[in-house]
């Protein structure tokens, strides 16, 4: 646990000091790490958002991160003193992340297919559109609102093409059925 919590400080200290010409590339970095352990990561985020009327302030991204770092490293101390000594609430702990991990990494990889998909068949601007609309879907709780949100994602992935559908298509499909 000691070198989780190390390599958070290191993120921190690398948020403190970061210039803003490698601010996109550390934005990417953490959340390449941190995705599957910090819910909503990408939430608000200028580096994701699909908005393309405004100019994107990666150094408030930087320092949205550094939060979002910082309460992860209290919540990990929290948890390592709560839990010592008591093995059946280590197991709900451990339990609990699980069952969010498998959704976040189906989230990922859709993520990791996009990107992958050659600019000449989807602009960067189009996948930054797409990662939010998806990044809406994987954060709604209501399933009315999830519906609409689908919905109007599907409309516009039917518009992209084939290669399009099979990057987020399975994962919409996913997120629908566990819906609850």
């Amino acid at each position: 646990m000691n070198s989780k919590i190390e390599l958070i400080d290191e993120y921190i200290g690398k948020c403190n000091t970061c210039p803003k010409t490698n601010a996109y590339t550390l934005i990417r970095e953490i959340v390449a790490v941190y995705g599957n352990e910090i819910k909503e990561i990408r939430t608000n985020l200028d580096a994701y958002s699909w908005k393309e009327e405004y100019e994107r302030d990666y150094l408030k991204d930087i320092q949205y991160l550094r939060a979002h770092l910082i309460n992860h490293k209290t919540n990990l101390e929290n948890n390592l003193r709560f839990s010592e000594g008591t093995p059946s609430q280590i197991f709900n702990i451990n339990q609990s992340q699980n069952t969010d991990v498998s959704i976040n990494i189906t989230f990922e990889q859709t993520i990791s297919a996009i990107e992958a998909i050659p600019d000449e068949i989807l602009s960067q601007d189009d996948k930054e559109l797409l990662e939010g609309k998806l990044t809406k879907i994987n954060t709604e709780k209501d399933k009315s609102k999830l519906w609409e949100k689908a919905q109007s994602a599907l409309k516009w992935i039917a518009g992209k093409g084939f290669e399009v559908g099979i990057a987020a298509l399975p994962y919409i499909v996913e997120v629908l059925k566990n819906a609850k």
